[in-house]
């Protein structure tokens, strides 16, 4: 009583909440543009508008406070309008993957018992596949660019366009409670069913304010003037909420592209319309597809739209060929890490001042590294005894994080989520080491490090090293069994399209030598084989598929009658 007499509580307890980053995008910058290929072109006083009016309309089919909603779409302003129409009401906002095989879409739209299903008409033949299956989907939305429901089995079901047009402008959102679990995200199921990720109104606006802080101040070495640049979402929506960009820019207020499904030469075409040369501006997206980009034949045509661009990566180490590249086309580069557990994003990579005079080779090869903890996300590297690792660059031991917007857990499933959070931290799968920067460098995953003789080996370190030979355009190192060793690291390469049938497994190797000898490798980490072929497996989020390569290759060394294999 004496404590409540001396601090009264007379003031509103202002919930962290997603409607408060519309209204004020729409308030401050209602000509904000957001742009969608070239289909659409709206700004933020018509992206509220439209929100409210999708509120309405899922409203009116049934949707209240603890709905779940799943959507299956390419990186349009539609997804950005679920983003926040949706969890404003105090529904739940599933992204759905629709790169997943049918029976993990079932798998998911059962175990989290949507309401509503959205759905691209590219994928309504999936969704058309499983529909008998699907136990709890009340209506589904059909999602297209020229308006048009396609002829389909799918009941009850309403065009997104017409649905908005004949609903009410106007939707008070809710004072909610800041831990409404806002969104649903699941993992992309390469070592099963697929465990769903929940987010907290709270945990999305404490990564939206962290993170816009870091790309605003750390990125690159600019970091991104909102009220003059632009945001370029590459990465898919349907993914870890498209790494929390969407929600970053909105909040910012600044321009956004939506390329839709991404393809290079069109993004090239986006890019140049969209962004002038050194304007500032922004794209994140995994290594390979701005590999695709940078690869492309015309690339060159326009290279003066490139200044300016801020490129940060992740899901995979930048190798440091491409970096270089990139930097050539007038880029600043920059590596994030995460995982869908994290939302995604807990570590930046980004130049301390007294790194700003350092060699250019030297600032490349400290930014491609993993990345270092922003403020509130506490980063150690753990060795099996639950101890940290020497801060030396070189001890091995898995990173645990603490963050305010990390999954508290799986959604039903207490035993995985324990697991997860064993010891009161958050167990990433991630071997890496630290340094005295703080730099984190992620070496392997802890199912894909190659374990031979007893010893690890690092199959991130023999990808980068690869793809330094200037034939190769792709590479993954995987973990062979062995019947001496128990393991030894193979290789899946794809040369360049120039080099085909012109170079050999023993050039490769060779060119792995030269790094035993200056000291970066041992001389037993080279790979036991190196199998060309013209495409490696890939998840549904673009990453090597390590679970099916090993299931394809992994027992290549024990049948002894094959001295060397070549794919076609």
């Amino acid at each position: 009583m004496a404590q409540e007499q001396e601090f009264p509580m007379a003031g509103h307890r202002h919930q962290l909440i997603l409607k408060h980053i519309i209204e004020h995008a729409a308030r401050m910058n209602p000509q904000g543009e957001i742009v969608y290929g070239d289909i659409a072109r709206e700004n933020y006083a018509q992206l509220y508008e439209r929100c409210q009016r999708l509120s309405n309309a899922l409203k009116d089919l049934g949707v209240k406070q603890g709905s779940k909603v799943i959507c299956f779409e390419w990186n349009t302003h539609r997804f950005l309008e679920l983003y926040f129409a949706v969890p404003c009401m105090g529904a739940m906002m599933h992204m759905g993957n629709p790169l997943l095989a049918p029976e993990q879409v079932v798998y998911l739209v059962n175990r989290v018992e949507d309401d509503v299903l959205i759905v691209n008409k590219d994928f309504i033949s999936l969704i058309e596949s499983v529909r008998d299956r699907l136990k709890t989907v009340k209506h589904y939305i059909v999602l297209s660019d020229d308006g048009e429901v396609p002829e389909t089995t799918l009941e009850p079901i309403s065009e997104y366009e017409q649905l908005l047009q004949s609903s009410s402008p106007s939707y008070a959102y809710p004072e909610l409670d800041e831990d409404t679990v806002a969104s649903l995200s699941g993992t992309t199921g390469t070592t099963g069913d697929p465990k769903i990720c929940f987010f907290t109104h709270r945990q999305h606006i404490m990564h939206t304010l962290i993170w816009t802080t870091m790309l605003l101040g750390f990125s690159g070495e600019r970091g991104l003037d909102p009220r003059r640049g632009m945001t370029m979402q590459l990465v898919p929506m349907f993914h870890a909420h498209g790494w929390g960009v969407p929600y970053m820019a909105t909040y910012l207020g600044c321009k956004q592209v939506y390329p839709g499904r991404f393809e290079p030469k069109a993004f090239l075409e986006l890019l140049k319309r969209e962004h002038e040369p050194g304007q500032s501006g922004y794209m994140c997206c995994v290594a390979t597809m701005l590999n695709m980009i940078l690869s492309h034949p015309e690339v060159e045509h326009y290279k003066e739209y490139f200044t300016g661009l801020i490129y940060e990566g992740g899901g995979m180490r930048l190798n440091t060929i491409l970096a270089r590249k990139a930097k050539e086309l007038g880029m600043d580069i920059c590596s994030g890490w995460g995982m869908t557990e994290a939302y995604p994003k807990v570590g930046l990579q980004y130049l301390k001042p007294h790194m700003f005079q350092w060699p250019e080779d030297k600032k490349i090869e400290f930014l491609s590294g993993t990345g270092m903890a922003p403020p509130f996300v506490e980063q150690r590297v753990m060795d099996e005894q639950g101890n940290d690792v020497a801060r030396d660059g070189k001890a091995v031991g898995e990173v645990v994080l603490r963050a305010p917007w990390l999954t508290m857990g799986y959604y039903k499933d207490s035993e995985k989520s324990n697991e997860l959070w064993r010891g009161g931290w958050m167990h990433s799968g991630d071997m890496a080491t630290i340094d005295k920067e703080e730099s984190v460098l992620i070496i392997d995953r802890s199912k894909d490090v190659v374990k031979s003789g007893g010893e690890w080996i690092s199959t991130l370190t023999l990808e980068n090293l690869i793809n330094m030979h200037p034939k190769v355009q792709e590479v993954v190192v995987f973990a062979a069994k062995s019947e001496k060793w128990g393991e030894r690291p193979l290789v899946l390469l794809v040369p360049k399209d120039d080099y085909k049938g012109k170079v050999s497994e023993a050039e490769l190797k060779e060119h792995m030598a030269q790094y035993v000898e200056e000291g970066k490798i041992l001389k037993w980490w080279i790979p036991e084989r190196f199998i060309f072929v013209d495409e490696i497996p890939r998840t549904s989020v673009g990453k090597f598929d390590k679970k099916a390569i090993r299931a394809t290759y992994g027992d290549v060394l024990e049948k002894k009658e094959q001295e060397k294999i070549y794919l076609p």
